[in-house]
């Protein structure tokens, strides 16, 4: 081989490697894998990135030196003008060269392999066996809205499978929705959703397709066929549910398909910025199975799992002495000290300046310049002139700087010369404790400071008290004169030994709260048993409920849900009726001797999935432990709940009928105005006219089954449950129920009986979920995600819900349901709660921590605190349990530290 072609060889093979170099430096080494499964969640700081960084430099410093070798050892070979020994060296150190460069290289797709793999554990990319038959690539980093950002619940859930092809979709978001970013008219164009000319999905915010084919629309358009499912109905349920009603059937009658929502950044909130801004990622994404079939069974009320419990004979009850709430005493008998620091009483000789950031009681220092050290400064207490408190040397602008004692300063500072300095210690500032809170006494009444007069006043003293005490949850506050007296809020024994204190007690007298007792009742039941009048009314379906007409204000549904006077001699008395007193309206609402309305106030709310409504009434009653309001209904009441069933949807002739096997007979519905398609046996087909919804139907528009039939019969007679078995089956398709309710409130907070994984368990399934078991029946309603803000006086106090955490910044998607469960001795009735925190699912060797706050309510809206739990017994001076410890120190979030 010649020279010339050695040269032309080698000078490609330079420039080879300094491709597969420069290919090399262009790679992150898995970080941009990880970056973007997070979805660019990752902040600069973030661990896996500093280790992906350390890697990449690493490598890439490594491959730099493989190359001047490779270099040095050409630069050999090319000199050595025939030398063989040159020749032979510089092969060697070429060969030593390539075989290290191959090293790097290699050692550089191992390591974006394992952390690409590493992303897709993480981000959910991967694919992941779950029990129960859900598997495959179910989630992705979009479903980390779910829970731990902007979005509720959905329906479908993420991975469900075996759907009906005649679902609805549900997504209820935890903040009002932009209506016009959701929406488009028959042109296409963004309007406000309404249910007439404004009601199909904008398919460039909203993508209904199938998995296997891929979303079929970019960022701003979309391809032309479109493979996506554009003809969906949207309706939306308040402002913060969206229903979504594919106008065909989803999926095939042969083979299950698996499909994919999507809703992306167009999806706005209220004020216009993308509801899942500050997400996970920017977008909702999940992914659910339909399956073969239609879903024709209509929904009904689980029997039992209503509440209160049907009850037809009101009790026999006697309070023998009602529950007292602690009282407590705050008597202001002298002037509060406000901070006060140090001050420079005299020095002496004069002349030296001097900056005190002293905070003991000593009132003299003594300065003292060495003999043979005119540089250097010493510190002696000047009432022991044997202790030296430190030496320094001056620095460069004369100054002798003794931390946390002062700095002296002065130009003229020869050797044996000496200075006493004079002074007033600091003064320390008064504090007040009540509860958890600790109040400063300062000359302003910032933050939790309690403002001191500029001339002691006692009165106005006691007033500033009590101004800043009324923003507490735990206590009233009521002054008088130089007295701030002080009540539980709770009554009852819980309210004693409430902390108080001060750190002045000759100023401020402190009595502390005590003398709280638990009511004492006599009470015989004479059915089942009169309910509280804080009671949350509650029924639980059999499936997911579509909430657009049992979800509202009591005036929104009235139509279709609504709650009443049970007695039947109020059954005329609407609104305008003469009435003297509530009792006799059908409102259970009399003002200037006539009825007002034809309903209780109050609202509905749709919750566990989409199973559960619950009303909770208008009328104020009192507050919680944490300080919440709390609303009644009507004292010594009876009262029914009254649901609708949908009309059905109606048929013209057998032609409507054909593709509805097997109800296809066009015929007269019997007690309907109307013909029905009918199966053989006459029965009707279930559906509901999806354009015109009038009563109670489930995510498929099946209208509600009362009598439990298994069939629609529609809105012709109500299903009474209080009657005996068979009394009333011919009665349908509309349900009721009555109890009673006492004059009581019940204010026992609940308690966590049982949680599962156990505190610090580890080896846990990727994909079980965390259970937690009440001591009570629970609303609903409360056990969701997030937080809710309570405002209490001039104060704003934020209450955790129920939370699931990763220790890592991965995008984890949960969302709660919950079962009522009747434990021994069995007797039909529910007894209490247990709540499910379902997600996607876990990454390995990760730590997880789940939080149920003081925002989750009982059925009688009494919240979860003090959080008293297995093995954590838990006090009013440290009301929560950290990780199995009682404490009352949380983070700045409101989170266990």
């Amino acid at each position: 081989m010649t020279k010339k072609i050695k040269l032309i060889i080698l000078f490609f093979g330079y420039l080879g490697i300094f491709g597969l170099v420069n290919f090399a430096f262009a790679q992150d080494f898995g970080v941009s894998a990880v970056n973007n499964g997070l979805a660019g969640s990752l902040a600069v700081g973030d661990p896996r990135e500093i280790v992906g960084r350390i890697i990449q430099i690493l490598l890439s410093f490594l491959g730099a030196i493989a190359i001047v070798i490779i270099m040095y050892a050409g630069f050999i070979w090319m000199t050595s003008n025939g030398d063989e020994e040159k020749i032979t060296q510089a092969k060697g150190i070429l060969k030593n060269a390539v075989i290290g460069l191959i090293i790097i290289l290699s050692s550089w797709a191992i390591t974006t392999f394992i952390l690409t793999r590493l992303a897709g554990a993480i981000d959910g990319t991967g694919t992941i066996d779950i029990p129960g038959g859900q598997s495959g690539n179910l989630v992705t980093s979009g479903a980390g809205a779910i829970g731990a950002c902007s979005v509720e619940s959905v329906y479908p859930t993420d991975g469900q499978t075996d759907l009906p092809r005649n679902t609805s979709i549900m997504i209820t978001f935890k903040e009002a929705l932009k209506l016009d970013s959701i929406c488009v008219n028959a042109a296409g164009d963004a309007c406000t959703c309404d249910s007439t000319s404004c009601n199909k999905i904008n398919p460039l915010s909203i993508r209904l397709y199938k998995t296997e084919l891929g979303d079929a629309c970019t960022g701003s358009s979309c391809s032309n066929p479109n493979s996506n499912v554009t003809e969906v109905m949207v309706a939306v349920s308040g402002d913060k549910t969206l229903v979504l009603m594919p106008a065909s059937l989803l999926g095939e009658s042969s083979n299950n398909i698996g499909y994919s929502l999507k809703l992306t950044n167009r999806v706005k909130k209220a004020g216009g910025d993308s509801m899942f801004k500050g997400c996970s990622a920017d977008y909702l994404e999940w992914g659910f199975t339909v399956s073969t079939r239609l879903d024709l069974n209509p929904p009904v009320v689980v029997p039992g799992a209503i509440f209160p419990r049907p009850d037809n004979i009101k009790d026999i009850f006697q309070q023998i002495s009602p529950a007292q709430p602690a009282r407590g005493l705050i008597s202001v008998k002298d002037c509060l000290q406000i901070y006060s620091p140090a001050k420079l009483k005299s020095i002496s000789p004069s002349g030296p300046e001097v900056v005190l950031s002293y905070h003991g009681a000593t009132t003299q220092f003594i300065i003292s310049i060495p003999a043979g050290s005119p540089n250097k400064a010493q510190l002696f207490d000047g009432h022991n002139r044997q202790t030296l408190l430190g030496a320094v040397d001056f620095n460069s602008n004369n100054e002798a700087v003794f931390e946390n004692y002062l700095i002296f300063k002065t130009t003229d500072h020869p050797e044996g010369s000496s200075w006493t300095i004079a002074i007033e210690p600091e003064i320390l500032a008064d504090t007040l404790t009540v509860n958890s809170s600790i109040y400063t006494f300062a000359a302003s009444s910032e933050n939790n400071n309690i403002q001191v007069p500029a001339a002691c006043d006692l009165n106005l003293q006691a007033a500033n008290i009590a101004a800043k005490l009324s923003g507490q949850s735990d206590i009233m506050v009521d002054r008088s004169g130089s007295n701030v007296n002080l009540e539980a809020k709770t009554a009852g024994q819980v309210g004693n030994g409430l902390p108080l204190n001060t750190t002045d007690p000759l100023a401020l007298l402190i009595k502390p709260l005590a003398g709280g007792s638990d009511r004492q009742v006599l009470n015989e039941s004479r059915d089942e048993q009169d309910r509280p009048m804080n009671s949350v009314v509650q029924v639980n379906f059999n499936e997911p409920i579509n909430p657009l007409t049992i979800s509202g204000t009591a005036s929104e549904v009235a139509d279709y849900i609504s709650i009443v006077n049970a007695d039947p001699a109020t059954v005329t008395a609407l609104a305008g009726t003469i009435c003297s007193s509530n009792s006799q309206c059908r409102s259970y609402k009399c003002e200037n001797s006539v009825c007002v309305g034809d309903y209780l106030g109050g609202k509905f709310v749709v919750a566990n999935g989409y199973k559960t409504v619950e009303f909770v009434s208008d009328v104020e009653c009192g507050v919680n432990g944490c300080g919440e309001t709390i609303y009644c209904l009507p004292a010594n009441s009876h009262l029914a709940v009254e649901m609708v069933a949908a009309n059905l949807k109606p048929c013209a002739s057998d032609n409507d009928c054909l593709a509805l096997n097997p109800f296809t007979a066009c015929r007269p519905a019997v007690g309907l105005a109307y013909r029905t398609c009918q199966n053989p046996e006459n029965k009707n087909y279930p559906s509901a006219s999806p354009s015109g919804l009038d009563g109670v139907v489930d995510a498929a528009i099946n209208s509600l089954d009362g009598n439990r039939s298994l069939f629609s019969d529609g809105p012709i007679d109500f299903f009474n449950e209080n009657n005996q078995a068979g009394d009333n089956q011919d009665n349908k398709d509309k349900y009721k129920w009555s109890f009673y309710v006492n004059d009581q409130i019940m204010l026992t907070p609940p308690q966590i009986s049982s949680v599962s994984p156990a505190q610090g368990q580890s080896n846990l399934s990727l994909a079980d979920p965390i259970e937690i078991v009440f001591n009570t029946l629970m609303m609903n309603s409360s056990l969701r995600s997030g937080s809710q803000a309570i405002k209490n006086g001039t104060s704003t106090f934020t209450h955790k819900l129920v939370n699931l955490r990763s220790s890592t910044p991965s995008a984890l998607g949960y969302w709660i349901l919950s079962d009522n469960l009747d434990i021994a001795p069995l007797d039909g009735e529910p007894d209490l709660t247990k709540a499910k925190i379902f997600h996607t699912p876990f990454s390995e060797s990760v730590t997880y921590s789940s939080q149920v706050g003081s925002g989750v309510k009982d059925i009688y809206q009494n919240c979860y605190k003090p959080s008293i739990g297995p093995g954590c017994s838990v006090s009013a001076a440290q009301p929560s349990c950290c990780f199995g410890n009682a404490t009352a120190v949380l983070g700045a979030d409101g989170n266990c530290q």
